[in-house]
């Protein structure tokens, strides 16, 4: 991996978790908020392949967990599983446009689920049936929804810097 991938990477998932944080995260929408990380991790992971998405997923979980009110690592584990779960999709071949949809709608309930699970594991009173609906009926849609404006401009960055000739 290149400074400049990895710049781009860390960019990507500061600019994503600040929107997060700013925007997303105070719309009033019904059910939980859109998690817009998730879909970044997806998006790395469905161009770059599963160790992108698990190495992605890792640093923006981390990051999520920094400004969250639980346990440091919960985000961190979930998002790396949900990249690397992801980036198994992966391939070379011409995709189909119905992919990045259902990689990210992957990615989401891999992420919910790997996060209820360590929430149980971990007693957190926070983890109940109605809020597991809640949450796999509202963030799983919203972030289907976002696929189409975050999967093509991180796969454009990619590839831009794929084909950077100065990165030779």
């Amino acid at each position: 991996m290149s400074l400049q991938r990895l710049l781009v990477g860390v960019l990507t998932v500061v600019t994503g978790l600040l929107l997060q944080v700013t925007v997303l995260d105070r719309l009033p929408l019904p059910g939980s908020a859109p998690e817009l990380l998730v879909v970044v991790v997806a998006a790395f992971a469905l161009t770059e392949g599963p160790l992108s998405g698990l190495v992605t997923g890792f640093g923006a979980g981390l990051l999520v967990d920094a400004v969250s009110d639980h346990q440091l690592g919960r985000t961190a584990l979930a998002l790396a599983l949900a990249g690397y779960v992801t980036g198994l999709i992966e391939d070379d071949t011409e995709r189909s446009t119905l992919l990045p949809f259902a990689a990210v709608a992957l990615a989401a309930v891999t992420a919910l689920a790997v996060f209820v699970t360590e929430g149980v594991l971990l007693g957190d009173s926070r983890v109940s049936v109605h809020a597991v609906l809640v949450a796999a009926f509202s963030s799983v849609p919203y972030a289907v929804l976002l696929t189409p404006f975050v999967v093509p401009v991180v796969a454009g960055m990619v590839r831009r810097l794929d084909a950077d000739p100065l990165r030779r």
